[in-house]
Parts: structure tokens; sequence; C-alpha cells
């Protein structure tokens, strides 16, 4: 509660104090370093845990300045104490190397001997202890950034989001939770004028969004340019070890597989009957008599039946979970938008949601609920400091889930048109996480390179080459009239444009996670074993070679490759149900 988080923080104060006496002494035996290497990770512990408790706190109502101000005061601290701690590693990487080699083979630092490589890997790319603790202050500034888009999107714009009427005569009052599902509407007068509604509105914020947008990216600029990187795509694939080959391959590999996804949207133009196809169409199923609601009490049950080939043990855990009510559940005012599955070391996870009891929510629920035993597992079989896994593998273990799910529902849908209905919701999936997300890290990647290169993000630039990715990556089936050109301000509601090259691990994390659960289910020896030893691993190796230990090899593109091969048979098996 409130009080605890004061009575901690209170705590915190003489953290300063403390970590000014240990610059200048890294270098003095492996003891020393030791001693020190065990401050810093309480330290972190200690304002991590602050950290989350607020940033759950403030996103349980954007609108709340209480928490808005206890997360700005915690986040404060941290910045101060990082900049404090900023010392470290530069002078961690002025310690001879040959002597850091024999410190390194002694027990003393034994069990910091992955973590500390890890952090002497950026030897490079570190600069001196006054230039560190300059950009660990700078971040401070340029976090701005992204906070400020968090409340024009989340708090600002909302509240001049439009009511629209139904079908039924009745006004529904358009949000950033419901937009979704509202275009999942059979209306498609409504689906209109919900598009038209929220779109106008994001047009309305274009030129604060794309400031916002162009300041963060000169920000992230700035920081690989200061560490000494190539571009700011290589600083952020460097901590993953990622090449930017994997990154192109990506985008070159999904651009080849395109007419998978076209020759869907000409069927769906085909079955929908219509003539002049748009894209608030692209969220309507297929199959609209089959279209089915879920309690949320019904989600959990059927995501413990769908996981139950992971083993008892996991299911075990994830059933207490549930019980012991980790899910925020339910939108409210002021709530963040979206889901996501958080906590820190010394809890177990908390997942926000903004349930309404569509498939979409279900599905969400199921791939959180990954991320949540992800951590579950990792931060219970591994010390604090190799404890947290990198987001390259996160999202493989939320999609795990989700194709999990998908089997479970098939077998269980017997009917015909609701065999169809999931075939098509599958798709969409695949159209949302491995399409769709390519298209963000391609405009992502373009919008980076163009400041690299000496010009601006203008709000026509950004909507003209955003429409631009549309169009190649939709194809020719829909008409690209005025209402469509509404989605050319689509890239002003993405948040993850301020994750810095986040968006391509959705594809790729989906691409391992379709390899990983079609072996599982097909029964292969000793696989659920290795699965439960990736999730349970933390950042022991490097993500590639996590992945690689259960079979899965990202370094080429055949697992994109495969995935796309298993849209496109679920496009024929589609075709072959509807098209008859």
């Amino acid at each position: 509660n409130d009080a605890d988080w004061e009575k901690d923080f209170s705590t915190t104060e003489g953290f300063e104090k403390m970590i000014s006496e240990w610059p200048g002494k890294l270098g003095e035996s492996p003891q020393k370093l030791c001693e020190i290497v065990e401050g810093i990770l309480h330290t972190h512990k200690k304002i991590e845990k602050l950290l989350v408790y607020a940033h759950l706190r403030e996103d349980e109502d954007l609108s709340n300045h209480h928490y808005t101000e206890m997360f700005a005061k915690i986040m404060s601290r941290a910045s101060k104490l990082d900049a404090a701690m900023s010392f470290f590693k530069p002078e961690l990487l002025h310690i001879d190397a040959n002597t850091m080699n024999e410190w390194l083979k002694a027990d003393t630092l034994a069990p910091y001997k992955i973590w500390l490589e890890e952090i002497l890997r950026f030897r490079p790319h570190t600069l001196s202890n006054g230039e560190e603790k300059i950009l660990a202050m700078s971040r401070e500034v340029t976090r701005g950034f992204h906070k400020t888009y968090g409340k024009l999107n989340n708090v600002d714009m909302p509240e001049r989001l439009p009511r629209i009427e139904n079908e039924e005569g009745k006004k529904v009052q358009l949000t950033n939770a419901n937009f979704t599902s509202l275009m999942e509407s059979t209306n498609r007068n409504f689906r209109k004028n919900v598009f038209r509604g929220y779109y106008q509105e994001i047009r309305g914020n274009r030129n604060t969004s794309a400031a916002l947008l162009d300041s963060h990216v000169r920000s992230q600029i700035f920081f690989s340019r200061a560490q000494k990187y190539d571009s700011a795509i290589i600083s952020s694939l460097f901590n993953d070890r990622m090449k930017i080959s994997v990154y192109n391959s990506l985008v070159s590999t999904v651009h080849e597989n395109l007419g998978t996804i076209h020759r869907y949207y000409r069927l769906k133009k085909k079955i929908l009957g219509i003539k002049d196809m748009h894209i608030y169409d692209l969220y309507v199923p297929l199959v609209h008599e089959s279209r089915r609601t879920f309690s949320f009490d019904e989600s959990t049950e059927l995501t413990l039946e769908a996981v139950k080939p992971l083993g008892s043990k996991y299911v075990d855990v994830l059933k207490q979970g549930f019980k012991d009510k980790w899910v925020d559940k339910y939108e409210n005012k002021g709530k963040r938008s979206g889901a996501y599955s958080g906590g820190c070391y010394e809890t177990h996870p908390y997942i926000l949601l903004n349930f309404t009891g569509t498939m979409n929510s279900l599905f969400t629920l199921t791939h959180e609920a990954g991320h949540s035993m992800h951590s579950w597992f990792s931060n219970r079989t591994q010390p604090y400091h190799m404890a947290s896994y990198r987001i390259l593998v996160a999202e493989v273990a939320s999609i795990t889930n989700e194709m999990l799910l998908v089997d479970y529902l098939q077998k269980n849908f017997k009917d015909k048109n609701e065999r169809a209905y999931l075939i098509d919701h599958l798709i969409n999936d695949f159209r949302g996480t491995l399409i769709r997300q390519t298209m963000f890290a391609e405009f992502e990647k373009l919008i980076h390179e163009r400041i690299e290169n000496g010009e601006s993000l203008t709000p026509e630039y950004l909507k003209n080459r955003y429409y631009e990715l549309v169009k190649l990556y939709h194809g020719e089936s829909f008409s690209y009239d005025d209402d469509d050109a509404l989605i050319s301000d689509e890239w002003a509601r993405i948040p993850h444009f301020y994750y810095n090259f986040y968006v391509y691990k959705y594809a790729t994390g989906m691409a391992a996670a379709v390899d990983i659960s079609s072996r599982i289910l097909d029964g292969e020896q000793g696989l659920v074993e290795k699965y439960l030893d990736f999730l349970s691993s933390g950042a022991l190796k490097p993500p590639l070679e996590l992945l690689r230990d259960t079979g899965v090899d990202l370094m080429t593109p055949e697992p994109v490759k495969a995935a796309l091969s298993k849209l496109n048979d679920l496009v024929d098996e589609l075709t072959e149900i509807l098209d008859n």
C-alpha cells in the first residue's frame, strides 16, 4: 500500500551517499568488486519494486495525479541513482583484461561471472565516467517524449473520442480499449463511423504526435552515436546479440510472401460480398453466426485447458495465479489501454487487461499468461541478476500459449462454421503479429534512417510513408479512398514506436512459437522439459542460444518461412471451407 511504499522510499535516501564511496575501488580486488556488485544489485532490486508499484497504480487510472506524482518521484530518484552508479561500467572496463579474466575464475565472483561478462561485452561502447554520468542524467529528460505521448494517447485523446450510434440506436462511447471489438461489428455503417470517429481524432493530434515521435527518435540516435554505434538499430540489436541481417531478412521474407495475406483479403472481399472493401472491413469476422463471447471465468478455464500439454506444474501455478487475482480484468476510466504482464522479482506477476469478452480478449489473456509464467519460472529459478529475460524471447512464451489455445479450440469446435471462425481468427493473429508487426518494424527502421540522414519526421512524411506501407502490405483488395486514407495516421496511435526496435520481436517470436508449439503438440520426446528449461533460464544464455536449445535457429530465415507456410495452409483451409 501507499504507506509501505513511502516507508520503503525513505530507505533509499541514503543510497547516493553509499554509492559515492564506491568509485575508484573496483580494481582493488575481486572481493571489493563483489562487495560493490552486491550493493548495486541490492539498490536495483529496491528501486525496481518501488517503480513497479507506482507504475501499476498509475496505470489503473492515468488521470490520478497522486500516482502520477508518485511515479515521477521514484523515476527521479532512480535517475539520480543511475547517474551515481554510472561510474561502474567504465571503471569495470578499465580494469586490465588479463586481470579481469583471472578474477572471473575466482570463487568470489563465480555467481556474477555471466552477468559481468555481458557487461564487458559493451567495452567498445562505454564512455568515460563523466560522459556516462551525463548520458544517465540525459535519459531522465528524454523519457519525457514517451511519457507525454502516453498522456496524449491514453488520457487527453480518449476524452475527445465520440459516442457512436450502434445498430440498435444506442450511443456507444468509443475508447482505446473497445475500438478493435467495435470494429468487429457486423454492421458496416457502424464500423465505418467507429473508424472515422477514432481516426479523425487521431488526425487532430497529428502535429503534436509527429513532434513527439521526431524528438524521441532523435534522442535514440543521440544515445547510439554517443556510445559509438553505427546506427540506432545496431545499438538496439546489440543487446540481444542480434544481427541486422536477421531484421532485414524478416522484412524481405515477409515481402516475398505477401501474396498469401493478399489472397486472404480477396477471399474476405468475396465472402463478405463487398464490391468496394475498406480498411474498416478488416476486423469483421468472416463467419458471423459463429461469433462467440466469453465470461472472464470461462476464459481462464479455456486457457488452463489449452496449456495442459505443458504439464501439471505449469497448469497448477497458473490456476493458482488466477485464483490469487493476478489479473486486473476490466476497463475503467483513465485505465491504461491494451494489456501487459508486469511485476518484479519479489512479487508474483501482475496482468493488466481491458477484458471485453471477445475471442480477442480470450487470446489476450492467454498471451499475457504466457509472459507471466515465463517470469514466474525465471524468477524462481535464477538469482535476481540473472532472472530478467530478453524481450527477444519474451514473445515466444506468450505466443506459444496462443498456439496451444488455437489447437485446443480447433479440437473442440466441431461445427464447420465454428472451425471456419477459429481459422479466420488464427489467420488474423498471423496478420496482426507476423505481418502487421513486420510492417511496423519496416516503418520504424525507415523513420530512424530518415533522421540519421539529416531529415525530419514531418506530419506529411509520416502519413505518406506509412500509407505507402499500408498499401504494400494490404494489396489491391481495398479501395484506398478518402475514408481509407485516415489509416495513414495510424502511426500516431502505436506506442511501440517509442520502444526502440521492439516490434520485430513479435514477428520473430511468433515464428519461434509456431515451431515450438507444433513440435510440443506432435509429442516430440523431451521438448516440454526443454521448453520449461527455456522458461526458467532468464539471462543464463544469450537469447538466440536459448532458442537453439529448443530447436529453433533464428539466424536462418527458416522459422519465418515455416510460419508463413503455416499461414498459407490456413488460407487454403479457410478457402476450402467457405469458397464452395
